[in-house]
């Protein structure tokens, strides 16, 4: 009886403490894509991110000629230069990518900055949700990787951007972080870059996060990667379109 008892109270003290954790933890855990809590002070896009429809921006990059194209992972640290630091009042920091088109004859450069949102906010409770693109040009990034590809490889990462943002946003299995390797990756012959989760607050469990890519794309340099010298730190910022490149917001 003693222990039907102590079961009883103790599957009683666990209801009351999930209840305590909704009404008064989650709010405060959520995870949203709002210019509040995506772009903090000490590390922000200066302009509110705009909604793209990708397939239309892409068009951009045509013809492929014998262009120079390049893509760059970017990864925005929640506290600049604390890669320890994974989760702060709401902030994960974010990873995106940087594609890029120049004419050798005249220099010109065109560039696209986007990256791989929820378009709700996800919690620890809802961690799947619906996804959608949102520009990242002038947007501050604590860490990067560049690669030079062909016309064809640009191609192929083009196809590979469009067709895995059709994927739904789920917090732990593929966010920001997911989308953009799995983007790079698609690249054939090269090194792949690792996927690591790192472990997120509370209950959350591991996840990708800008902290585990800044910590990899470190791990490389100091192993002496051949992707090393193509790796840098420090406080940068995304491309600023020129008028020729304006956006078409798609709400």
């Amino acid at each position: 009886m003693k222990t039907f008892c102590f079961l009883k109270a103790w599957a009683n003290i666990k209801i009351l403490l999930l209840i305590s954790l909704i009404v008064f933890v989650m709010p405060a855990l959520a995870f949203n894509d709002n210019d509040s809590i995506l772009h903090r002070k000490n590390s922000i896009q200066k302009s509110k991110p705009k909604i793209i429809t990708l397939q239309q921006q892409l068009q951009v990059f045509y013809p492929l000629d014998n262009a120079e194209y390049s893509i760059t992972v970017c990864a925005d640290l929640p506290v600049n230069n604390k890669p320890q630091c994974v989760y702060k009042k709401g902030e994960t920091g974010h990873v995106f990518l940087i594609l890029a088109k120049q004419n050798p004859l005249t220099g010109e450069v065109i560039t696209r900055s986007f990256g791989f949102y929820p378009r709700v906010a996800v919690t620890f409770l809802i961690k799947q949700v619906r996804s959608r693109i949102l520009d990242n040009s002038n947007r501050e990034y604590d860490a990067s990787i560049e690669k030079e590809v062909t016309p064809e490889e640009f191609a192929l990462l083009l196809q590979k951007c469009i067709e895995l943002s059709k994927k739904k946003y789920n917090l732990k299995k593929y966010n920001c972080y997911e989308y953009v390797l799995e983007v790079f990756n698609a690249l054939p012959g090269i090194a792949k870059l690792p996927v690591s989760k790192v472990k997120f607050p509370f209950i959350l469990g591991k996840g990708g996060s800008p902290c585990g890519l800044y910590n990899d794309l470190k791990k490389l340099i100091s192993s002496g990667s051949s992707w090393a010298p193509y790796i840098k730190f420090g406080v940068f910022t995304s491309p600023v379109r020129n008028a020729s490149q304006n956006l078409i917001a798609s709400f």
